[in-house]
């Protein structure tokens, strides 16, 4: 049951190539024809070679696209690109030997459809815009586009067989005369109905291909346009011929078609392989914008300096070299002034999505200078005006070890951006690194565009993040010493009172030993005197080692501020929180308490006071308040001041609120990881 799918993928595959192959093979048949047929006109051997190498190139690419999408009809309607050449040059070889000595079985015949074969090199053209990119995949009511075509070629070539004017007896080029009793009306009826059928079916394929665009998704849309690039100039040709047949100038009709022609059948093959196979190649948008843009432009120019040449030569004379250099100025002249001009109309209309985007960045770029917003944005800025997710900004800083790490906008750390990526520089210095996203790579030029756009604000954003980034490592250097110092102050403290401390508590009991085996006179009252001087300098040294650091904290903080409470002669009410924390704050929060009780207690009078301290998520807050004669303040290089500078070394802030007359309020509000 499950085999069936598989054997109708392989059949659709195998088909696919087998139309390849035989749409090939009837074009090396009418190359054959045209080889071997005698005709007065027959081509010479190096253009025949021209010939073969120019169809070689549509088969190639429709060879390439049966072996690679062989589940797509697409590659036989390619090879048809030089098959349905090769068959008209065929017919006309055909034709050709009708008046040789031996002319060909039907070479009659093969002459008057000669005559309408021009109707025939737009067959591949319109096929292929019809059921392009996925093969003939064409609901009912759009059939007609393809199956029409051999009933207008008919039609057409009937209509050309009963037109007097076909044969050389009305001034053709078929040798003999009309079929007799037919109304000359009657071929030309039928053959404007034919040429009715025919634009019906060149706007029916325009038309869906233009269905299809517009119910596309992205890469759909993307084909699509590879494939209007490749066709551009093909029904502007078809417009120009047809104008200038109306005016009578038959010679540049046929100039004009024939180099539409060929510029539909070489580009056409090309970029329906392209869009098939690599429609992400480059910037299509950009491309057609361009191709555009410049096709007007020359237009603009070409009107210009006829127009010019015209005029001058009224008064300078016909061919007069003035008229032409004047009119040569004039269209340089007009070249600086209308290109930008032409270019954005055109950009907005075939380009708008890179226009849009542009114009966004500018609008963002305008914010940053008012400073509505801040330029670290302009990586969400640029992933909203293109429309990619998956762009990424990141700035290089140099470390210690002398290479780079990565910062966003927010000054986190980041992974360098992967390729594809864009360098951002100014003045020989890289500014940031943009990474693409699946939807930035097939689009470099409307990136780049948007980056120049947006390098005021990248550069602004590098230089913000390079000063956050030099303040926080300089905080973090900071708070290291702080760390450091601490940890150095608790081990003097533990060597004060682990080693000198013991040490001369065990001489004063040796000494006091010794005394006792004495009898009372100088030297026993020698040795009392070393050991009170003893008992004076272990009191000392435990004086020197808490003021290094408090011993009460060993226990926490809390211990530590109890203690403090107690040894106060006024009344001091006290909440302090039961969370740990380091030891270096705990530390810095014991001498804020300290210090402000010291200062409340000797310089304000104060007969209450409140200690504070409560934590709010990574912010430690030591509150200190009395109600003393206020009017305290941060003076440097003393009291408060110093303490200012220890709360300032640790990372944290100090606040004094103190009104004459209202009290003080002391309060620091020191950093603490969780």
């Amino acid at each position: 049951m499950t085999a069936a799918p598989y054997e109708a993928e392989d059949i659709g595959m195998r088909s696919g190539r087998a139309a390849v192959a035989a749409v090939a093979a009837l074009g090396v048949a009418a190359f054959v024809v045209v080889c071997v047929a005698d005709g007065t006109d027959r081509p010479a051997g190096w253009v025949l070679a021209l010939i073969a190498l120019a169809a070689a190139i549509p088969v190639v690419l429709g060879l390439l696209l049966a072996w690679r999408r062989p589940d797509l009809m697409v590659g036989a309607l390619l090879a048809a690109f030089s098959t349905v050449p090769l068959a008209e040059f065929a017919v006309h070889a055909w034709g050709a030997t009708e008046t040789t000595a031996h002319p060909w079985p039907g070479a009659h015949v093969a002459a008057v459809i000669d005559v309408s074969g021009w109707m025939w090199f737009f067959l591949p053209p319109a096929a292929l815009a019809a059921v392009f990119p996925g093969g003939p995949v064409l609901s009912r009511r759009r059939r007609w586009l393809l199956f029409g075509w051999p009933v207008v070629l008919a039609a057409f070539a009937f209509g050309v067989a009963l037109d007097p004017s076909t044969y050389q007896e009305g001034g053709g080029t078929v040798p003999g005369r009309a079929p007799a009793g037919v109304p000359e009306a009657v071929g030309t009826a039928i053959g404007l109905l034919a040429l009715a059928g025919f634009a019906a079916l060149v706007i029916g394929s325009a038309a869906a291909v233009v269905a299809r665009y517009r119910h596309g998704d992205t890469r759909l849309r993307r084909q699509i346009r590879w494939l209007a690039l490749s066709a551009f100039l093909l029904p502007l040709a078809l417009l120009t011929t047809w104008f200038c047949y109306l005016l009578g100038a038959r010679s540049a009709a046929q100039a004009v078609v024939v180099a539409g022609l060929l510029v539909a059948y070489f580009g056409m093959p090309v970029g329906t392989a392209v869009a098939v196979l690599r429609h992400d190649l480059y910037d299509i948008d950009r491309l057609l914008s361009r191709t555009v843009s410049y096709t007007v432009l020359t237009a603009a120019l070409s009107v210009v300096f006829a127009t010019v040449v015209f005029t001058a030569g009224l008064v300078l004379g016909r061919g007069s070299a003035p008229a032409v250099a004047l009119a040569t100025l004039c269209c340089a002249v007009v070249f600086g002034r209308i290109r930008r001009r032409i270019q954005a109309v055109v950009d907005r209309r075939f380009d708008r999505a890179g226009g849009q985007a542009v114009a966004e960045v500018a609008g963002f770029v305008d914010a940053v200078r008012d400073g509505r917003v801040a330029p670290e944005q302009i990586e969400s800025a640029l992933r909203a005006s293109v429309g990619d997710p998956d762009l990424r900004v990141a700035y290089p800083l140099p470390n210690a070890e002398g290479g780079v790490f990565w910062l966003d906008g927010a000054g986190d750390r980041v992974p360098p951006p992967a390729e594809p990526s864009r360098e951002i520089r100014s003045g020989g210095r890289m500014l940031a690194v943009v990474g693409s996203g699946r939807r930035t790579a097939v689009r470099p030029a409307m990136l780049a565009a948007v980056l120049r756009e947006a390098h005021l604000p990248l550069e602004l954003a590098r230089s913000r993040i390079e000063v956050r980034s030099a303040l926080a490592e300089t905080e973090a250097s900071r708070a290291r010493l702080v760390r450091a110092g601490y940890e150095e102050r608790r081990r003097l403290e533990r060597d004060l009172h682990d080693g000198a401390q013991q040490r001369l508590v065990a001489v004063g009991l040796s000494l006091r030993l010794a005394q006792r085996q004495l009898a009372p006179g100088p030297a026993y009252a020698m040795l009392g005197d070393a050991v009170a001087a003893l008992q004076e300098a272990v009191a000392e040294l435990r004086r020197i080692s808490q003021g290094v650091r408090p011993s009460g904290l060993d226990d926490g903080l809390p211990a530590a501020l109890r203690t403090l409470v107690r040894a106060s002669p006024v009344p001091i009410e006290l909440r302090v929180t039961t969370d740990r924390v380091q030891d270096a704050v705990a530390t810095t929060a014991y001498y804020v308490a300290a210090e402000a009780v010291a200062n409340a207690l000797k310089h304000a009078g104060s007969q209450r006071l409140l200690i504070e301290v409560s934590r709010d998520g990574r912010t430690l807050s030591v509150s200190v308040s009395d109600d003393g004669c206020g009017g305290a303040s941060i003076v440097p290089g003393r009291g408060l001041g110093g303490l200012a500078d220890r709360v300032s070394a640790s990372g944290g802030t100090l606040h004094v609120l103190s009104q004459p007359g209202a009290g003080t309020t002391v309060k620091a509000l020191l950093p603490c990881a969780s």
